[in-house]
C-alpha cells in the first residue's frame, strides 16, 4: 500500500511539474528575450537563408535558421520557448557545445544572446551568430554575424513593441 501511495505522489509530482513547465514556456514566450531571439532568427533567414557556409572542404555545418542552437546563459535563455512558428531552438551549456562538436568534428553555428542594454529611448539585445569549434581544451567563437533588435515602450499600449531589427556581418 506503502509502495502505491509513494508512486501516485510520485506521479503527481511529475505532472504538476510538467503542467507548471508548459505554463512558464509560454508566459516566457512573450518576454523581450525570446521575441528578439525569433524577430533575429527570422531577419537572418530572410537576409542569409540562402547562401551556403560550409567553409573550405565542408569543415563547417552549414547554418540553418529555422533550427538554431543558441548558448545557454541562465540570466538570458532560461525559461525561453524550444520553438516559436517555424523557427526551432536548442539551448546547450558549453559543456553540451564542446560534446557536440566533438561528436561532428565540424564548426557549427551557435546564435550567443547578449544581456539587454537601454540604447536611448529603447532597449537592446544583441544576438552573435558564431561559428563554434573547440580544440587544445579551448572554445573558439568566430564571430560571423548579428542581429540587433530594439524595443521601445509604447505608452498606449503599455508594452515594449518591437521597433527595428538590424543586421550586421563581417565580410
Amino acid at each position: 500500500m506503502s509502495r502505491l501511495l509513494t508512486a501516485a505522489a510520485v506521479m503527481l509530482m511529475l505532472a504538476s511539474s510538467t503542467v507548471s513547465q508548459q505554463s512558464n514556456a509560454a508566459a516566457n514566450e512573450n518576454t523581450l528575450y525570446s521575441r528578439a531571439l525569433f524577430a533575429g532568427l527570422e531577419k537572418m533567414q530572410k537576409a542569409w537563408g540562402k547562401f551556403e557556409l560550409t567553409g573550405k572542404e565542408g569543415s563547417r555545418i552549414d547554418a540553418n535558421y529555422h533550427q538554431m542552437i543558441v548558448e545557454r546563459n541562465r540570466g538570458i535563455t532560461d525559461g525561453l520557448p524550444a520553438q516559436s512558428g517555424d523557427y526551432r531552438v536548442e539551448y546547450l551549456w558549453p559543456q553540451e557545445l564542446i560534446d557536440s562538436y566533438k561528436r561532428v568534428r565540424k564548426e557549427f553555428p551557435i546564435l550567443v544572446g547578449h544581456p539587454m542594454v537601454n540604447d536611448g529611448a529603447r532597449l537592446k539585445i544583441t544576438l552573435n551568430l558564431c561559428w563554434f569549434s573547440y580544440n587544445k581544451r579551448s572554445m573558439n567563437y568566430a564571430l560571423s554575424d548579428w542581429a540587433i533588435v530594439y524595443f521601445r515602450y509604447d505608452c498606449e499600449k503599455h508594452q515594449f513593441v518591437l521597433d527595428e531589427v538590424t543586421l550586421g556581418g563581417i565580410l
